[in-house]
């Protein structure tokens, strides 16, 4: 008797600096592995879309069961401080074409998800007046022990390097991604 085929879930956050990226068992349940496609040595948006996208179809050919990719939704308002409109059109714009990227090579268009509402469905809700990127790697890891071992780390120090912020978010969006789908994660 052949055993049963595995339902997979692609959780993406996406950036120009480097995307993270998480595979969810969603026929178990359970994490599978994660990891990020690191951009900042491409100069061209198009390079990056490249990269991107041949990563991407290295996971499907890996992991030939996946049935649903869920991406983090843009952001969609000005912060302050914190975000000029050319940062966001040209993340909206990037974001935008690797979404179509992923239709082209899963035959699907992908689910998007708001990242406070991913957050909150992943169990990651960010306490108010803490810093969002350092509770939620922190959270991942306790969730997730095993993922400590894939996140990068500083050349100089033993500290997790920004990419591990991309990785534990794209985790956000997998868990969540996974606990729409009515699956308890």
């Amino acid at each position: 008797m052949a055993a049963a085929e595995q339902d997979y879930l692609l959780g993406l956050d996406l950036s120009t600096f480097c995307c993270g990226f998480c595979i969810w068992n969603l026929s178990e349940n359970k994490f599978e592995t994660a990891g990020h496609i690191p951009l900042k040595k491409y100069n061209e948006w198009l390079d990056k879309v490249d990269q991107v996208a041949y990563i991407i179809e290295e996971i499907r050919d890996n992991t030939n069961s996946i049935k649903h990719v869920v991406v983090e939704d843009i952001i969609t308002k000005f912060i302050s401080g914190k975000s000029n409109i050319k940062t966001i059109i040209k993340l909206a714009g990037f974001n935008h074409v690797i979404q179509r990227k992923c239709y082209e090579i899963f035959g699907s268009a992908p689910s998007l998800l708001n990242v406070i509402r991913a957050r909150n469905l992943a169990e990651c809700k960010v306490p108010r007046g803490s810093n969002s990127k350092e509770y939620v790697l922190k959270r991942i890891v306790e969730l997730h022990p095993e993922v400590k071992t894939l996140l990068p780390l500083m050349k100089t120090k033993p500290e997790f390097a920004k990419e591990a912020f991309d990785v534990a978010d794209a985790i956000v969006v997998a868990r969540a991604g996974a606990a729409e789908r009515r699956v308890d994660v």
